[in-house]
């Protein structure tokens, strides 16, 4: 996870999984961030769950089917990350 600042480890539905929650200046820029990880999703064939609220999205990876997180996560989460660097959302850790 050291190579993924920002991303902390959690759980969805009892597996684990790695999530990130950003900032952005409102409800338009966070949903475009959520539609360019939708779009990554589709690339990928890999689908995480997203929160969107005013101003904030959530990206929270897992591989359902191998209970947990892979490498496919990991490379969805550093993709993810140039994604939200390019629509300017800021990392929140709180």
């Amino acid at each position: 996870m050291s190579a993924l600042p920002g991303w902390r480890t959690t759980t969805l539905n009892a597996a684990p999984a790695i999530e990130k929650h950003w900032r952005l200046p409102g409800f338009r820029q966070a949903m475009a961030l959520a539609q360019a990880v939708a779009d990554l999703a589709e690339q990928l064939n890999h689908h995480p769950d997203l929160l969107v609220s005013y101003g904030h999205c959530t990206v929270r990876w897992t591989t359902h089917d191998a209970g947990g997180v892979t490498a496919l996560d990991l490379d969805a989460a550093r993709h993810t990350d140039a994604l939200a660097a390019r629509l300017g959302a800021t990392a929140h850790t709180a």
